[in-house]
């Protein structure tokens, strides 16, 4: 308990300090916003947003709440924005709370785009999607119909009722089962709020009393940890329930190793950072041109124009046991 409220104090002094310091700064600042900063994933993508800041000489501020708390969030943007930063590239933990906040900062001249989790269009320039929802809720839905069969009875575990992308992810979840799989049947639909021990609880109780379930459906990376724990308090053999969703490798990869989970979605979180700070760079240099179809983003290549505010990072990434000690976040 004293440790966890010392950890709290200092991650939370770290961020006021930082923006204290705003108004002494010179050179170009960016500020990288995640949707808490206790998760390894966020601070994978503050690892290739500071890359790609010393590549392209501006410096990145990495400031959120400590915890998956929208209020905060929103004080953090208007703190950012009294503090005059030059640009805000930020993953939303809601798209309506933080649309107004982003919409003041872009009034007073500050570029602002989102990646990860977006918010509505009128409150940033550019989105940077990770994978197109579409083929993350195909590549979900094809995992569970490879390793539990495309028919029975399946439980849906998710993170959050408001965030955008998890929201999008279950809705393409839903669509390939209804356009591929018609046979599959989503029995109902469990909340675990981004925290491991509430979802395990609820995802533990519901298999108790439902031992029909063949698989567990999840759309964030601490949703699919919870899961693999309920399965393994189970106590049922590998393999008996199939998991399948978004899987951060360092998170599932005990999970992976002993089969509880067989194959994970996701994309690099190292790119992704490094990618959103090279789209806030363009934004402040007036570089971004979707008629171009394009935008150059260093060691990345070219990232393609989907739509003319949406920029996309590639193709989902598939962890399972052949691959996963080759990634590290």
């Amino acid at each position: 308990m004293h440790a966890d409220i010392t950890r709290r104090t200092l991650l939370t002094a770290t961020g006021a300090l930082g923006l204290a310091s705003c108004a002494r700064r010179t050179g170009t600042l960016i500020a990288f916003v995640p949707k808490f900063t206790s998760d390894p994933y966020f601070l994978s993508a503050n690892q290739g947003a500071q890359e790609a800041a010393r590549e392209v000489g501006v410096n990145v501020l990495y400031n959120g709440p400590v915890d998956a708390n929208v209020a905060g969030q929103v004080d953090i943007v208007d703190r950012l924005i009294r503090n005059r930063v030059d640009a805000i590239s930020i993953c939303a933990l809601d798209p309506d709370a933080l649309t107004p906040s982003l919409r003041r900062a872009q009034a007073r001249g500050i570029a602002v785009n989102c990646w990860d989790a977006d918010v509505r269009p009128e409150g940033r320039q550019v989105f940077l999607n990770q994978a197109t929802y579409p083929a993350i809720g195909e590549a979900i839905a094809d995992i569970m119909a490879r390793h539990a069969g495309t028919s029975g009875e399946f439980l849906m575990l998710v993170g959050s009722l408001t965030a955008s992308n998890m929201l999008a992810w279950q809705a393409a979840i839903q669509e390939t089962i209804a356009r591929k799989y018609p046979g599959m049947r989503i029995k109902t639909t469990l909340l675990g709020e981004q925290d491991i021990e509430k979802g395990k609880n609820v995802t533990l109780n519901y298999l108790r009393a439902n031992p029909d379930i063949r698989g567990v459906f999840t759309n964030d990376g601490g949703a699919t940890v919870s899961a693999a724990e309920a399965v393994m308090q189970l106590g049922r053999p590998p393999g008996t329930i199939t998991i399948a969703g978004i899987g951060v490798p360092n998170g599932i990869r005990p999970y992976v190793r002993q089969s509880v989970i067989r194959e994970a979605v996701l994309w690099s979180p190292i790119d992704i950072g490094y990618a959103a700070i090279r789209i806030s760079k363009a934004q402040l240099e007036r570089r971004i041109d979707p008629a171009s179809c394009i935008l150059q983003a260093g060691r990345l290549g070219a990232l393609r124009f989907t739509s003319p505010d949406t920029l996309l990072l590639g193709p989902p990434l598939i962890f399972s046991a052949a691959n996963i000690d080759r990634f590290n976040f």
